[in-house]
């Protein structure tokens, strides 16, 4: 009996899994990568890096060769090859052999699609001038860096403020470049609400990188120096040497389109839950494929290597006749930017707002990573997103220098699990004097939250303050004279107890310390004293911004 074939097209994070799953689930077919770039499978992630210098050799940066699939696996891997064109019925695809022009035939009885996504380069003037590059395989990466040598570089701008955005940005100044950031919506990050991106912009500031928000460019020219510049009707750039566009990636769909698949309504390939497309013997993983919002069930596309790859398993064992399922996504992603991790997971407040969504409430915290005795303490900048209704969580971010990306991971882990914030405050984390506390930073956001569903702590937001508004601050008098917060009266909580009669009755008090433990204590006293009193959730440090 002869083998079967499965064809993958396209390597990388999905393909090369799909692939490597398969021959470790069986002898009895013959599996053939078809990659049109130079590399079946490199580390995209750490392109910034190697622009930066941090990763020195390209050579970090492959994975494995064709032949370690080869001798290892037993796959046969076609570089430099692209299929252009697919016949469901006939179960074959065209090929075309990128070095010598040459176009074949291929039979298969499985096809894998991982064709990923490709930077977007929209039809602007001056998109194609030298100097005007994009960031997405490992031969742009040098390019990258030879364009730099060659034209003596000395000030960039990134035109967009994602996450490569931001990494390319830190990595070009670390190559001792000048960086400014342009992002067209209003801050950087989108996928983190607006509030907690200021930590995100205020890093960028201590490093010297300026952001410039609310503003698309519309087109690039090259100024009378020999310089670049962006701009618009309204607005134009700093004059730069090197533009690099970050504004996002479109799944690579045309083949699947020309082929006569489905299209999902976010522009994605559309899968079901065993990564099968809608013709027979087809399957789709990684960058260009639509899943599903977990939380939501509402379909979206989410370009990450680690969704690719559980995606291609469920994929390979599908095709293997192994029983197997992908549940959709949370959207769980990390940022480490000068030495400051950033991290979320799940739906965030400005989300949820543009969906309708009012059932919702959140916590603010700054509690250190471990006890506050013992050296290197630092706090994490955490905002924990819940049901207003059943407490069940629904986002969460969190940015530190340490421990931020421990406690994302746990929520996120929780959320895929339909958990509430009840899970979350009962939740076993590891405790030392080095690692954690035995109330864990996220613990006690879930605590928060429960007290506040429970009526035993009402929350209010920096929004609720109006000029109405009797703001009391219970931080120590030092504290207040080096960072006063307007209209605010101070009477500290150690001497609440006997101040207390200086507090109006019967009008809505927001109380405030400078990270919110303090304020916590003295929002429970007051209304344990029958006055109404509300805590603003994370103190000052949430509310100054």
């Amino acid at each position: 009996m002869s083998k079967k074939r499965t064809i993958i097209v396209g390597g990388v994070a999905g393909g090369a899994t799909v692939a490597a799953r398969l021959s470790r689930l069986g002898t009895e077919r013959e599996i053939i990568i078809i990659e049109r770039g130079a590399h079946v499978s490199f580390a995209n992630c750490g392109l910034p890096y190697y622009i930066g210098g941090v990763i020195e050799k390209e050579s970090s940066l492959l994975l494995a060769s064709p032949e370690l699939f080869r001798t290892r696996y037993g796959i046969d891997v076609l570089l430099r090859h692209e299929v252009y064109t697919i016949d469901p019925q006939q179960r074959t695809v065209g090929v075309t052999n990128l070095e010598t022009g040459e176009n074949m035939q291929m039979p298969y009885d499985e096809l894998v699609l991982s064709p990923g996504a490709a930077p977007l380069r929209p039809p602007m003037p001056g998109i194609d001038l030298p100097g005007v590059m994009t960031l997405r395989t490992v031969p742009d990466a040098n390019a990258i860096r030879r364009y730099i040598a060659e034209h003596g570089v000395r000030r960039a701008l990134v035109i967009g403020g994602g996450f490569i955005g931001l990494e390319v940005a830190e990595n070009l100044q670390l190559a001792g470049i000048e960086v400014s950031i342009v992002e067209g919506g209003s801050h950087v990050l989108p996928p983190l609400d607006a509030h907690m991106s200021t930590y995100v912009e205020e890093l960028l500031a201590a490093h010297g990188i300026g952001v410039e928000g609310g503003q698309i460019a519309k087109g690039i020219r090259r100024c009378e120096n020999g310089r670049l510049q962006a701009y618009n009707d309204t607005w134009s750039s700093a004059e730069v040497d090197l533009i690099l566009l970050s504004i996002g990636v479109r799944p690579e769909i045309t083949l699947a389109q020309n082929a006569g698949l489905r299209i999902g309504e976010t522009g994605g390939i559309w899968v079901d839950e065993h990564m099968r497309t809608s013709a027979p013997g087809i399957w789709a993983v990684g960058d260009a494929v639509q899943t599903t919002n977990r939380i939501t069930g509402q379909p979206t596309r989410l370009a990450m290597a680690g969704v690719a790859q559980k995606q291609a398993r469920v994929a390979a064992d599908d095709i293997a006749g192994r029983p197997a399922e992908f549940r959709g996504v949370v959207g769980t992603a990390v940022l480490r930017l000068f030495g400051t991790t950033v991290s979320m997971t799940g739906l965030n407040i400005d989300t949820l707002t543009r969906s309708g969504d009012t059932d919702y409430e959140y916590v603010d915290g700054h509690h250190t990573q471990h006890v506050g005795y013992y050296p290197g303490a630092s706090p994490i900048h955490a905002r924990l997103v819940y049901r207003r209704s059943d407490g069940k969580l629904l986002g969460y971010t969190a940015i530190g220098e340490s421990g931020a990306a421990r406690r994302t991971d746990v929520v996120a882990a929780l959320i895929a699990c339909n958990a509430t914030v009840h899970d979350l405050a009962e939740a076993e984390l590891c405790y030392s004097p080095q690692e954690g506390s035995p109330k864990d930073a996220a613990n006690l956001l879930a605590m928060a939250a429960i007290n506040n569903l429970e009526g035993l702590h009402p929350i209010a937001h920096k929004e609720d303050i109006t000029d109405e508004s009797f703001l009391l601050d219970v931080r120590e008098v030092a504290e207040v004279l080096q960072a006063p917060y307007p209209g605010a009266v101070n009477i500290p909580l150690s001497q609440l107890r006997g101040r207390v009669q200086e507090l109006p009755h019967g009008q809505k008090i927001l109380v405030f310390c400078q990270s919110g433990v303090r304020g916590h204590t003295a929002t429970a006293l007051l209304n344990n004293m029958n006055y109404q009193a509300w805590h603003l959730s994370g103190g000052y440090l949430t509310i100054s911004r």
